[in-house]
């Protein structure tokens, strides 16, 4: 028996990516209140939404990444680089004005690096990430000298930690950035290239799309919005610090994954990977209730990972 439209419609979204985040953020968000009461107020939940902009800035460059069919093992210190560098240029010159530009200069310049490894040299995007990543990590040390330096200015601070009718301004800035980002990969040009490129690289170079340029920019801009992070990530702080950005490298590829972004490319977009990042705080909000360790969190974090890759797997196993 056929089921009638409206029953077809309900099934469908049931199916659908956005009804499955949207219900596993209240099932989280439900479970957490129950346990523990204060979690329900809404400063509590404007605490999470402001460490959901960091990581959300940071994986709108991982998405786009993800969608051409790699996966940037850079975050750590691309965040942390061009955090001491918008820090330390800040404290040489007083002005705020030119760290932020030396800081988006300098994510520019490793976007570009990993770009050409990548699109040029053909290097693996996980191999390729990684190097650049170790890289970063010697070269901070030797451009701070072991020593860190700089501090937050006023302003910067004033966006990691002010309000707007009762709206942070790092969540208004993330969600700004979120907004253009979904604007990019819809409407634009270099949006659908995107795409393309993540179904196929070889298709693209017959269809006439120029395969490097796509992944070069998709680096350089991956890189800029780690930087932004980064910035902001100083404003919230107060100060650099060698460890501050260690914890979003695994986090990041889960909030993407479980946006619903395959992870072989071309298939995905900004808004599930927004409602990945939602999920991947509520599930540490939950985790910390739960007084579970560090480590156990990480291993969550890991097998968060496994399982939704194992559902990916089966789903395509299935419709093909």
């Amino acid at each position: 028996m056929e089921l009638n439209p409206k029953n077809r419609d309900f099934k469908e979204t049931l199916k659908s990516n956005g009804f499955r985040i949207a219900a596993m953020i209240l099932a989280l968000y439900l479970i957490s209140g129950i346990l523990e009461p204060n979690y329900l107020q809404p400063s509590h939940i404007m605490s999470v939404l402001v460490l959901c902009s960091f990581l959300g800035i940071i994986c709108i460059g991982q998405t786009l990444v993800i969608l051409t069919g790699g996966a940037d093992l850079s975050i750590a210190y691309s965040v942390t680089f061009t955090a001491c560098v918008f820090a330390q240029t800040t404290k040489a010159t007083g002005n705020g004005i030119l760290g932020f530009l030396a800081a988006i200069a300098a994510g520019i310049l490793i976007g570009l690096f990993k770009g050409i490894g990548v699109a040029y040299l053909r290097i693996t995007p996980m191999v390729m990430t990684l190097a650049v990543n170790s890289i970063l990590m010697s070269y901070t040390f030797l451009y701070t000298q072991g020593v860190l330096k700089g501090e937050s200015t006023a302003l910067v601070t004033a966006l990691a930690k002010d309000s707007f009718l009762g709206i942070r301004y790092c969540v208004l800035v993330w969600g700004i950035l979120g907004l253009l980002t979904v604007f990019l990969l819809r409407k634009t040009a270099f949006g659908r290239k995107i795409f393309a490129v993540g179904c196929s690289q070889r298709v693209s170079d017959i269809s006439a799309i120029n395969t490097r340029m796509v992944l070069t920019g998709v680096y350089i801009f991956a890189s800029v919005m780690m930087a932004v992070a980064g910035i902001l990530l100083i404003g919230y702080l107060g100060y650099p610090n060698y460890t501050m950005a260690d914890d979003y490298q695994l986090i990041s590829i889960a909030a993407v994954v479980i946006g619903g972004t395959s992870i072989l490319g071309g298939h995905g977009g900004y808004w599930g990977t927004m409602g990945g990042v939602v999920i991947i705080y509520l599930i540490q909000s939950l985790l910390i209730i739960l007084n579970m360790a560090e480590a156990g969190r990480e291993i969550v974090n890991g097998a968060i990972i496994l399982v939704i890759l194992l559902a990916y797997g089966r789903g395509k196993k299935q419709s093909a």
